[in-house]
Parts: C-alpha cells; sequence; structure tokens
C-alpha cells in the first residue's frame, strides 16, 4: 500500500513487512531502499511521482534491496561498508523471499499472507548491481530539496541515515527502529554495543535538525525521543546497570 505522508512523501508498505519512501523534489525525486522484491515496487514508485527516479540504500540487507533489479537503468547510491551484506546468513535471493514472507507475512497480514508467494519472482532476478558508494555528509539535490547522508553504523557496518530538512524527517532505516537493531554477538560481546551507542549519541546531538524518523519497519513516522530511549539502554547496557535477555 501507499501512504501520502504529505510534502512530497510517500510511504511505499510492502505488504506490511518493509517500507520505502518516495521524495519528490522539483526535478527528480528518489526512493529510499527497495523491499523484498515482491511485485514492482517501481511501478509503484512511479504511480505516485513522474520525476526521474535514483535510489538512495540505508543498507544492503536483503528486505531493503530486494526490489533493485526493477531500477537498473538508474542512478543507485549507498555505503561501500555493506557490500555483500547478508541477514541471518541468507543473500539477495528467492530462497531468502520465501522465508521472509513465511515467516513474517504470516503474522504481519495473515488476510493476504498466501497471496504474497505468488509476488515472489518466477526468475531469480539477478542480484548484481552497480551503485555509488556514498559516506558522511554526502547530499543529494533534488531540485529545491536536498538529503544529507550520515554515517550511522551499528544495524550494518555500512548504515546510512537520510535527512530531509524540508520536512524535518530523518529517515533511518533499521538504524532506529521497533525492532530487531543489532544482531547477537558471540560471547554476548559489547563491540557492537559500544559502536551503535556511538551512531545514537551522534544521533541524539543533532536532533534539533529533525522532528521525526521514517523507519524501516512499522511506523512509519515514530517521535524522535526514541533515539534518546535507545540511548539509554545502550548506556545501560555498557554500564552493566542493565542486562538484557534475547
Amino acid at each position: 500500500g501507499v501512504d501520502n505522508l504529505g510534502n512530497g512523501i510517500w510511504r511505499i508498505n510492502e505488504f506490511y513487512l518493509v517500507n520505502a519512501f518516495v521524495l519528490e523534489g522539483s526535478e527528480r525525486s528518489v526512493i529510499i531502499d527497495t523491499g523484498c522484491g515482491l511485485g514492482d515496487i517501481r511501478k509503484v514508485a512511479e504511480s505516485v511521482t513522474q520525476k526521474p527516479l535514483s535510489v538512495l540504500l540505508t543498507h544492503m540487507h536483503p528486505d531493503h534491496i530486494g526490489g533493485i533489479y526493477h531500477f537498473r537503468d538508474c542512478a543507485v547510491y549507498a555505503h561501500g561498508g555493506d557490500r555483500g551484506e547478508r541477514i541471518f546468513g541468507m543473500e539477495n535471493n528467492n530462497a531468502f523471499r520465501r522465508m521472509y514472507v513465511e515467516s513474517r507475512g504470516s503474522v504481519l497480514c495473515p488476510d493476504i499472507y498466501m497471496s504474497l508467494f505468488s509476488l515472489i519472482p518466477e526468475k531469480e532476478p539477478d542480484p548484481a548491481f552497480s551503485f555509488t558508494a556514498i559516506g558522511d555528509g554526502y547530499e543529494l539535490d533534488l531540485g529545491g530539496r536536498r538529503l544529507r547522508a550520515i554515517f550511522t553504523p551499528g544495524h550494518t557496518d555500512g548504515s546510512l541515515s537520510f535527512l530531509d530538512s524540508q520536512s524535518g524527517i530523518l529517515f533511518s532505516g533499521d538504524t532506529v527502529n521497533c525492532s530487531i537493531i543489532l544482531q547477537r554477538q558471540e560471547n554476548n560481546g559489547t563491540a557492537l554495543i559500544e559502536k551503535y551507542g556511538k551512531t545514537l549519541s551522534r544521533l541524539w546531538s543533532m536532533n534539533a535538525d529533525f522532528s521525526s524518523l521514517a523507519i524501516g519497519h512499522g511506523g512509519p513516522l515514530l517521535d524522535k525521543s526514541i533515539i534518546a530511549d535507545y540511548l539509554a539502554m545502550t548506556e545501560g547496557l555498557l554500564s552493566g546497570s542493565m542486562s538484557g535477555s534475547y
């Protein structure tokens, strides 16, 4: 489904499994993330904007790059640190799409769950794609609207968030979300929590620049105060004042 968030922004909700966002400027548009690859997300994007499309990727987990095969002729921008990224040991392919539908579709959209299997591509899409590697501070000009990349490692080594100052929204992907943020570490190691804590601390220091977050799953919008909540949790886990169980 598509939700018009106003101010030239739309959320494409891929059957409650994952979000993509379309933003329109005066000259061109961008889609942030491309879903799992169920059906034709480009056709949906082009139903809300007629401007030429580019692609920004928050990270390269297969539930966010699964539809990239629809955008072969578009400029794609991502952080190089996520090259070859997997999730649960799985790559961007139909086996992943089936697992995602089976494990999440039955819970998140039980009414249409069985029909989702028919949207998995019949022919395995080539997972390879080329992209322009971008980093912290990169700005994409859409014409009267600029999106700024913020390097936000933690969920993955190459995670990026994108700040749209025009709307005051930070597109955080899975960096700040309502679901699993960090992959479990061997022997309950804390190095990743420390890295993520630095990301959260930086984002919170910038919070005057945005009022809400557009997130990768659920939502679509969250109040920015959730960053402070996660920051308090990471600090508690590192200091030992909090303990967690998976």
